[in-house]
């Protein structure tokens, strides 16, 4: 009806980026969702405990070095409340996920939180493979 317009819808999209995004985000569902499912973690929780690791885990050395966060900290990077903060913070404690000390809080467990992180941006961890099938083949596979 309205002729050519000089390009197509097709053309107006960037089809790779599209197809990383896509990827990206399924496996960002798919991580979530084993953190709920396995862990019981929430999606406020799971957040919680990825922004105590990333603002409290120091690798610029040799040796990984935890530097404990405030409830305010997180809650100020999340922008989220920090009572919010810290009756999740306390769950996260009391299921071993952290530690609370004088100092702030912690990640128990640098190990586990690299799994976290891993399972939700495989490609921030080295474990990524940019293959659309492999991608499909993991989304269908069966929970352990």
């Amino acid at each position: 009806m309205g002729g050519d317009r000089g390009s197509s819808e097709a053309d107006r999209f960037d089809r790779r980026a599209i197809v990383a995004a896509s990827r990206a985000t399924g496996r960002l569902l798919r991580g979530a969702s084993l953190a709920r499912s396995r862990d019981g973690l929430a999606a406020e929780d799971l957040l919680i405990f990825l922004a105590i690791g990333h603002l409290g885990i120091d690798a610029s050395g040799e040796i990984p070095r935890m530097t404990p966060c405030t409830y305010l900290e997180i809650a100020e990077f999340l922008s989220v409340p920090r009572e919010t903060v810290r009756r999740k913070v306390g769950r996260l404690c009391d299921r071993g996920f952290t530690r609370c000390g004088p100092g702030g809080i912690v990640v128990h467990d640098i190990d586990a939180w690299l799994r976290r992180t891993a399972a939700l941006m495989p490609t921030a961890t080295g474990d990524g493979v940019d293959d659309p099938q492999a991608d499909v083949a993991e989304a269908r596979q069966p929970e352990k």
